[in-house]
């Protein structure tokens, strides 16, 4: 008998799991039952879901979960472009990897839709090509920028060369402002709509490298989540 009812707890159990498996539904319209080994990876949030010889695995892209998932399982866009960086691997940048000055309307769409400020990038295009983030000249600096904040925010290339007089007056006030000091790249964050400067992010000196950069970006991201958190309920 006592072995019979050690059967029955199991199994009740058993069957209590399986009632309460975690399922995952994607903002697409997909619905994943019975989700297990879940991990954030860079790419998206990976789990396995279904049972027996229907068991898959699958990575959903971050941007394609609602937000009380993301936040079930931490999800944390700066910090984990703050742990990519820390890789230090080799970032190749075109100019297709964020916004154009030009394509603003785009922009602030995606940045609407997706509840995240604007980021606008001041750039040469001579930084544009394949370098480390962590170590020090401009270039490194842009794909830490990259990096860091590509997923927390929307993300928009603005030329150096001819097209700072073209931005819009909230980034203006990042741009030239008094923390800029004469170095790119930099960043001014706005919200969606460009109608509010949020604060600017600069290069860090003549010396910045990645161990100078990531103390500014951890000050600034705090502010950036502090007026996201306190604009939450406005429209």
């Amino acid at each position: 008998m006592k072995a019979n009812s050690i059967f029955l707890i199991i199994a009740f159990c058993s069957a209590l799991t399986l009632c309460f498996a975690d399922d995952i539904a994607t903002l697409d319209g997909h619905k994943y039952e019975n989700v297990k080994d879940v991990a954030l990876k860079r790419n998206g949030l990976f789990f396995v879901y279904g049972s027996g010889d229907a068991m898959h695995g699958v990575t959903v892209p971050f941007n394609n979960l609602p937000p009380d998932i993301k936040e079930k399982y931490h999800y944390d866009p700066f910090e984990m472009g703050l742990s990519f960086a820390r890789q230090n691997a080799t970032v190749y940048l075109t100019r297709s990897a964020a916004f154009s000055l030009d394509q603003l309307e785009a922009a602030k769409k995606k940045a609407k839709d997706e509840k995240k400020p604007l980021g606008f990038i001041m750039e040469w295009d001579s930084m544009l090509k394949p370098a480390n983030p962590l170590e020090r000249g401009s270039d490194s600096g842009l794909a830490h920028f990259y990096d860091v904040f590509h997923d927390g925010l929307v993300l928009v290339f603005v030329r150096h060369e001819n097209e700072l007089d073209k931005v819009p007056d909230a980034v203006r006030q990042g741009f030239f402002g008094p923390e800029e000091g004469g170095f790119a790249p930099n960043m001014a964050v706005v919200t969606a709509d460009c109608s509010q400067f949020i604060c600017e992010i600069p290069y860090g000196g003549d010396k910045s490298n990645g161990a100078i950069r990531e103390p500014i970006f951890r000050q600034k991201i705090a502010v950036i989540k502090k007026f996201i958190t306190e604009n939450s309920g406005s429209k």
